[in-house]
């Protein structure tokens, strides 16, 4: 298995208020969190955002349609580099187990409460696509529709607030 791991960072914060991939915590931006945490894969991106040092993808097919447009420009990129495999999270979830790559197995699945941190079949790509080109953008109706298998990951935190960030 080839994983490519990519942090979900194209949102608006509107609830944040501030740009949330830049939030620190324990001294660091949240995005950098994310990115640490995805070490175990063969290469990383961040979707949604330029950041130095790791690839950057634009949402697809375009930005402003929500977290699946950047997992689906990450889809597409493992696709066309040979990776067989997307492992994504959201910027907004910095705290994962060490082991919650190796616990998700090689999908599709996703952690339970948290749909957005999962692997993915980069076949998954075409699936993606139709959701998206008929309107669809509710993460929870096209992960159904993967027939994802969930996995319990304990408690994941959620930083939705700058209240978050220090509880």
């Amino acid at each position: 298995m080839r994983r490519l791991g990519v942090v979900l960072a194209g949102g608006a914060s509107r609830r944040f208020g501030s740009d949330k991939a830049l939030a620190l915590l324990d001294g660091r931006p949240l995005i950098d969190h994310g990115i640490a945490a995805l070490s175990g894969c063969d290469a990383i991106a961040v979707a949604g955002r330029d950041w130095p040092g790791v690839i950057a993808l634009a949402d697809r097919p375009a930005p402003g349609l929500g977290p699946l447009s950047g997992l689906n420009a990450a889809l597409h990129h493992g696709a066309a580099h040979g990776f067989s495999h997307v492992a994504c999270l959201p910027v907004d979830c910095p705290a994962l187990p060490n082991n919650w790559l190796a616990s998700l197995g090689d999908g599709p699945a996703h952690a339970a409460g948290q749909p957005l941190v999962g692997i993915w079949p980069v076949a998954l790509a075409v699936s993606i696509d139709t959701f998206l080109a008929g309107g669809g953008r509710q993460v929870r109706l096209w992960v159904a529709g993967a027939a994802a298998r969930i996995v319990d990951l304990g408690l994941l935190p959620n930083i939705n607030t700058p209240g978050d960030l220090n509880p």
